[in-house]
């Protein structure tokens, strides 16, 4: 049985009980949208959120039934995770019905979405800038084609290894910008996570490029694969996506991480990962008598967001604890 996650402290965007102001702001996060309630009386709606380049998590209680009735928008994608209770759709020409841990639903840009939200649902909207979204789809593929159709989604999400994992990477997302502080969590870190999301999305849900998404890729030279693990090496230190190594390296991610298996029998990303533990154990190993290096600190430079996994990686590859590293260091 799926179990939420649960929820970090957020401070809400918005907060009311007058549905005119309710509407008029969350059109300005979202799009042009219409609300009726189910019932007179009052309520109390909130929303919650964070928001990155490229990707934003809004979480809504309204508090109340509605039904809401969003204009076709020409600029994102929306993913809607029921956290609790649940909600139907009509979208593109197909009903939905979404429960929370089962279904969800995709809105694309194409056509009007109306949803009835049952009183009790506790919503996560997944806000993907479609182009971002578009161009990251056409590093996957093996070949690019300027006949191919616009990126659209099957609307019903009812896959449960989908959903779950969407929302895994959505609760990982918000808990990081709540443990770090917005404008504060590590562009390295922000990149990977929204990655992470596209792929998912584009790999897990039915959609327009998916027959290409899939398609075996092109064998990759050994020569192209040392020059994407030298990128990675002397440029350790920048916000590096797999999807921007396989830009500069003239690659679509999936051919990438195919020469990568096979050359050196990991991921891009683990490679990456590699790298960064190496760089951090030679600043732990390199820090002097009183200059305040603190485990922590290096852990962030190199773009590992959470100090217990980054301990975890670390004792996993070098035997022992960044820390007992540093205090040998300083002694």
């Amino acid at each position: 049985m799926n179990q939420e996650l649960p929820a970090p402290p957020e401070r809400p965007l918005i907060r009311t009980d007058d549905l005119d102001d309710l509407v008029s702001r969350v059109t300005d996060l979202m799009s042009s949208h219409t609300v009726a309630p189910a019932r007179s009386g009052g309520f109390v709606a909130e929303v919650s959120g964070v928001r990155t380049p490229g990707l934003s998590l809004l979480e809504m209680d309204y508090g109340m039934a509605v039904r809401l009735t969003a204009d076709p928008w020409p600029s994102y994608v929306a993913v809607s995770l029921p956290l609790a209770g649940g909600m139907t759709a009509q979208h593109a020409g197909r009903r939905v019905d979404a429960v929370s841990g089962r279904s969800a639903v995709v809105g694309a840009p194409a056509s009007e979405l109306v949803m009835d939200w049952g009183e009790a649902l506790r919503l996560l909207v997944l806000r993907i800038d479609l182009d971002a979204l578009q161009s990251f789809a056409g590093r996957l593929v093996t070949a690019a084609s300027p006949d191919w159709p616009d990126l659209r989604f099957d609307p019903v999400m009812d896959v449960p290894e989908i959903t779950a994992a969407l929302l895994g990477q959505a609760r990982l997302m918000q808990r990081v910008v709540a443990d770090t502080g917005s404008g504060a969590v590590n562009p390295l870190v922000t990149a990977q996570m929204r990655e992470q999301v596209m792929s998912t999305l584009l790999l897990g849900q039915p959609n327009s490029w998916t027959a290409a998404l899939r398609h075996q890729p092109e064998s990759v030279p050994h020569t192209t694969v040392s020059e994407a693990a030298e990128l990675m090496r002397t440029h350790a230190e920048e916000p590096l996506t797999v999807e921007g190594i396989a830009r500069a390296v003239g690659l679509s991610v999936r051919a990438l991480h195919a020469g990568f298996r096979r050359e050196l029998d990991r991921s891009p990303k683990q490679y990456l990962q590699q790298v960064r533990l190496e760089r951090a154990r030679s600043d732990l190993v390199a820090a002097e008598t009183g200059s305040g290096v603190r485990v922590i600190d290096v852990a962030h430079r190199w773009g590992f967001s959470h100090p217990g996994r980054f301990a975890t990686a670390y004792r996993h590859h070098y035997g022992e604890a960044p820390a007992v590293t540093l205090a040998r260091t300083l002694r």
